[in-house]
Formats: structure tokens, sequence, C-alpha cells
């Protein structure tokens, strides 16, 4: 599937300059190809990309004071493999230690609080795939959706006393399910096509059978229609645009559509 994703952000800079670490460009890996790309800066300013060991791709740059705006637009072909009929646990002994981090709790997602509770709504079943299925459903019926219920210090036990958040509380309690059945769980960060109301989206990526697989914690968007551009063990660490300056944002757009064939 072929995704137009873009975004425009704007902010008023109070400081002689800012930089600026942009995390908003579309990843390049096995499941997720660029097919074209623009990046405009206002004023034009010098660029430098760097793609780092998880495929992310990030732009850094520096800005004088005044009025600054950083435009992006690209074509991404998604195309992510389906879950096999049923999936057995992987030796948590056996995985590489990169891949181990992942099944430890983290700021924003307190794993450790959650063994029993886990084990009770989601231990049914032996298939690691339709564990992770479980969590994503039961997180999509069960967390209300509402803004400014929650901020950036809010984490998954807050979410699961509240029972509301946005996508990104969703995530963060979703891998901490994961992580408390042992399965290795990290923060994805994209641009999701039929998303409403539009915005970057926050999702995840648990580790099953092998591979790491995509899902949405809401369960309503497929991970076809989603385009990868952050990766982290929690929001803490993959930021969307991180700023040394002092700066006043202008409202963000955001733009994700599944382009006709």
């Amino acid at each position: 599937m072929k995704l137009s994703v873009g975004c425009t952000l704007g902010y008023q800079i109070a400081t002689p300059t800012a930089a600026f670490t942009f995390n908003v460009l579309a990843n390049t890996d096995a499941q997720q190809r660029l097919l074209a790309e623009e990046i405009r800066c206002t004023p034009e300013v010098a660029t430098e990309i760097i793609e780092t060991a998880k495929g992310v791709r990030v732009l850094r740059c520096e800005a004088p004071a005044g009025l600054f705006e950083f435009r992006y637009a690209a074509t991404v072909e998604v195309a992510r493999p389906p879950l096999p009929a049923a999936i057995k646990a992987d030796n948590p002994g056996r995985l590489p230690l990169s891949i181990l981090t992942y099944t430890l709790p983290s700021r924003y997602c307190e794993s450790d609080r959650f063994g029993p509770i886990a084990w009770e709504l989601f231990g049914k079943t032996e298939d690691r795939g339709e564990q992770v299925r479980a969590i994503s459903r039961w997180v999509g019926e069960k967390i209300a959706y509402a803004p400014g219920a929650t901020d950036s210090r809010t984490s998954a036990w807050d979410v699961w006393l509240s029972r509301q958040g946005v996508c990104r509380d969703c995530t963060h309690l979703a891998i901490a399910f994961c992580r408390a059945l042992s399965i290795p769980a990290r923060y994805v960060g994209g641009y999701a096509a039929g998303l409403e109301p539009m915005d970057f989206h926050a999702c995840f990526e648990a580790y099953l059978g092998g591979e790491w697989r995509l899902f949405d914690p809401t369960d309503e968007i497929p991970p076809e229609k989603i385009a990868v551009i952050s990766r982290g063990r929690d929001a803490a660490s993959a930021a969307l645009t991180t700023i040394f300056g002092r700066i006043t944002a202008v409202p963000l757009k955001v733009s994700c559509e599944v382009v006709a064939e």
C-alpha cells in the first residue's frame, strides 16, 4: 500500500538561535520503502540527516531568531506481512540483548506493576500473537479517548487507573501489558491513514517469532496504513522533536492518505 504523508511544524524562536532534531521523516526498512521525499525549511538553513541503528532517519538543523517553519512530504510504500496463524513464546534466555531490553520496565511503562493483571486478562492462551491482539482489543475498548485528560507525565499505570487518554497513553499501557507477559515491545511514532482527528500517531511493535510486528493499540488502524517514523523504549526515547532554545510552537499540521493505484 502506498501512503502520502506530510507535516508542517512552525516555531517562533525567541533566542538568537535554536537547534532542532526532527524525528518525523519516514523510516526505511524491509517493510517500508521511500518512493519520494521533499523537505523545506523557511528560512532556508543547513540540514543534516542521520540514520540510527533502529533504521530511524533524523533531521538536525539550527535556525535563527524569528519565525521558522519546517515542511515535510513523502510517498511511502508499506508492505507488512500478516501474523502467522499461531506464534509460540520466544525463550527470553535466547533473545539477543538488544531485544531483551524491551522486556524491562521503563519510565512510562511500569511493566513490573502489571504482572498478575496481564496474566489474568491475557494469559488464557499460549499463542503470543493472539495475546497481543487481545491486548490491543482490550485497550481499544476500555480506554476512553480523552484529549486533555493526560499530559507528558502520564504513565501506563496512570492510564490503567483512569481508563482514559490518547494514543500515546494507550501505547504505553499496551507495551506495559506485553512486557509483563515477557513479550518484548517498543514504542513507535508514525503517520496513520484514516486517523480522526488527524495527527501524529503512537503505536507499538511486539517481538514475535523472531520479528518485530506492528500493532495499533486502539485496534482501529491496520498496520499497512501506518508509516513508521520513530522507535524507542517509550515516548521519552522516541520524541518527534527535540528543541534547544526558547520557542513558541505554532499549531502543527499533519496529513496521511492512501494513494490510489
